[in-house]
């Protein structure tokens, strides 16, 4: 080779190398920057945010004349989750083994979470597993030494970990800065327990995720009748005898819930001023009209839920002296409620086609 030959050959080692180093740097003070953004100390947003905080308005399929949207933070914004470990596993203990197993099996989706995988030779604590702080619901299951797959829980021992990080919720898709610092928390606590850690493609994820909120958008939403009060303002003594007559209860939120077999809220009944209800006060409270409210992709057997509500709202606003209205004061005919609930069946079948089926598992954690 001639002198040329050996400088040009420098010359395009060098320029690789500079890019090479350029990349490195940019991908280090991206990590930085998606560290400061989502390593705060907040409250979990997944226990703590109103059901109805649901997606934009440009986003969310609205139901006229009567959905509740309202915008929610967005990811960056998002608080970091801790992951969820049963802290007294004595509880979960009393399930037989075949209910273990399947309890675990449904807490991890490789279609709604990317999954990391830890195996050591030797086995992990449960207490060892940290806070992994990244924005978005994290679950994990192990191994235990019987050779049984739990949910993970202080005091027992795991062969092998499953740690995932949820790829959607209502406030949107995972991002790639999570999955990054995901990734890295992982890895740290696995090389803290001398084992290995291993991660599904990124990008794929990635993906997957941004496909499964643009689904979630399109059926998410919150069917509200309102009453208005036709005689002035309703004693909230009334309001609770026509509740609780429909078989509703009051809880811990203020409002009155109407009830599954298995205890899950098919829809509820709060004042339109938004004060919370008190068993306390209810001889002295008064409110100015009522909101029934049904969240539906986490309501199994909507189609029921929705004709008992649109029933109770007509019975109310008869008792009452009232009328059903839509957010704008219109009224609701029989016709407006049956284009309502053509709606609704549209949704419900649109999630079925999907195979989230409204009120399963997979709902619950999505709309959540």
């Amino acid at each position: 080779m001639t002198e040329f030959h050996y400088i040009s050959l420098g010359i395009g080692v060098g320029l690789v190398a500079a890019v090479w180093l350029f990349n490195v740097w940019q991908e280090h003070r991206y990590k930085k920057k998606a560290a400061a953004a989502f390593a705060r100390n907040h409250p979990d947003v997944l226990l703590e945010t109103p059901k109805n905080h649901v997606r934009p308005a440009q986003s969310a399929n609205r139901m006229e004349p009567s959905i509740v949207d309202t915008a929610a933070p967005t990811a960056q914004d998002a608080p970091p989750v801790a992951p969820e470990l049963v802290e007294d596993f004595d509880s979960a203990a009393t399930l037989d083994l075949d209910a273990v197993q399947a309890l675990a099996a449904v807490m991890l989706d490789p279609q709604l979470d990317y999954i990391a995988e830890v195996g050591a030779d030797q086995p992990i604590a449960g207490g060892l597993i940290p806070a992994f702080n990244v924005g978005k619901r994290i679950k994990v299951v192990g191994l235990n030494e019987n050779d049984v797959w739990e949910i993970a829980a202080v005091g027992n021992r795991y062969l092998e970990l499953r740690i995932g990080l949820q790829l959607c919720d209502r406030q949107g898709a995972v991002s790639e800065g999570q999955l990054i610092l995901f990734t890295e928390q992982v890895s740290e606590f696995a090389a803290s327990c001398k084992a290995v850690a291993t991660f599904p493609n990124r990008q794929d994820k990635l993906d997957v995720a941004r496909g499964l909120d643009q689904f979630c958008a399109q059926v998410d939403a919150i069917i509200g009748l309102n009453v208005g009060a036709g005689r002035g303002r309703i004693p909230v003594s009334q309001v609770a005898t026509l509740c609780e007559s429909a078989g509703m209860q009051l809880l811990d939120d203020g409002n009155f819930h109407a009830l599954s077999e298995s205890g899950k809220t098919l829809f509820s009944v709060a004042s339109i001023d938004e004060v919370p209800f008190s068993r306390a006060s209810f001889g002295q409270d008064q409110c100015s009209g009522l909101t029934l409210l049904l969240d539906v992709p986490r309501v199994a057997d909507g189609l029921a839920a929705f004709d008992r509500m649109a029933d109770l709202a007509q019975q109310l606003a008869l008792t009452l002296g009232g009328d059903v209205v839509d957010d704008n004061g219109r009224s609701l005919k029989p016709a407006d409620l049956a284009a309502i609930r053509k709606q609704l069946g549209v949704v419900y079948t649109q999630m079925d086609d999907r195979g989230i089926a409204a009120g399963s598992v997979a709902a619950l954690r999505l709309f959540a």
